[in-house]
């Protein structure tokens, strides 16, 4: 458990798995992504109760994807999203992706089921916690309901999958890195102090111009993706220092495959990192 303060933590996972995050306020406790198991989800509020007796509020998500979402279901608290989060969780079939688990993560996953949020905004909503200001803004880029969650006066942004420090970024078919590349300079522009990605470290607006840079180069290496084979891109482009110090290699030339097949189309994508970043 990463402390940025006393009221602000952060569940940094050193496997990649997603990190869920925990605002205390002098009103109450705000929980960010829910991470894909139920049994993790319930480690992270019983760490809550261990340090406040303030009472849970809310669980934000920050999008769609099941390894922020599906341990929604062992959270007693309302769930705050956008609408498209909702519409994407209520469309899922979840029973149906259980089944093309490993046996062993079926069986973890028995009882889970998806919670849509209940409490839903188009653009922004923002929470008063009294010492703190919690503002949770649709951004896009990612996924088409990717959102942030800034604290305030912490200066603190919970970037979700907007942001993958030390791994390959998951480009799924429904990304859009025009919108993807504008909006983190849209969160430079607003200048935290602690950015907290959706998978890996912890860090400072260092983290967002590295993911700047790293989302331009992969955008560049499309034009080359009419012309060659992506195996060949991977073997050329896998050397540079911008890609090849993250982790996950393996992800880079899937993305560049989801990448390819999602150019002029508007697809969703609940299954490969179903379990990788869990």
């Amino acid at each position: 458990m990463f402390s940025i303060d006393d009221s602000i933590f952060v569940t940094e996972n050193l496997n990649g798995a997603a990190n869920s995050g925990i605002i205390i306020g002098d009103k109450g406790v705000i929980l960010v992504d829910s991470t894909f198991f139920p049994s993790k989800a319930k480690r992270i509020t019983q760490f809550v109760f261990s340090v406040t007796s303030k009472v849970l509020l809310y669980v934000v998500n920050t999008h769609y994807h099941l390894d922020h979402t599906l341990g929604n279901c062992a959270i007693d608290a309302p769930v705050v999203g956008n609408f498209l989060t909702k519409r994407y969780l209520e469309d899922f079939d979840l029973e149906k992706f259980k089944r093309s688990l490993e046996p062993i993560i079926q069986k973890e996953l028995k009882e889970a089921k998806l919670i849509p949020p209940s409490v839903v905004f188009k653009n922004r909503i923002t929470f008063n916690l009294g010492d703190k200001r919690v503002e949770i803004v649709k951004m896009g880029g990612h996924t088409p309901d990717s959102s942030v969650v800034f604290v305030w006066p912490e200066q603190v942004c919970f970037c979700g999958d907007l942001v993958f420090a030390g791994y390959h970024a998951e480009i799924e078919e429904d990304s859009n890195l025009d919108r993807w590349i504008s909006n983190l300079k849209k969160i430079r522009q607003r200048n935290p102090k602690w950015i907290v990605p959706g998978h890996g470290k912890v860090g400072g607006m260092e983290e967002v111009n590295e993911m700047i840079l790293y989302l331009e180069k992969f955008k560049n290496l499309s034009k080359l993706l009419k012309l060659k084979h992506v195996k060949e891109i991977v073997d050329k482009f896998g050397e540079d220092p911008v890609f090849a110090k993250r982790g996950f290699a393996l992800l880079f030339e899937e993305s560049l495959a989801n990448y390819l097949k999602g150019r002029g189309k508007n697809g969703k994508n609940f299954g490969s990192h179903k379990t990788r970043w869990s």
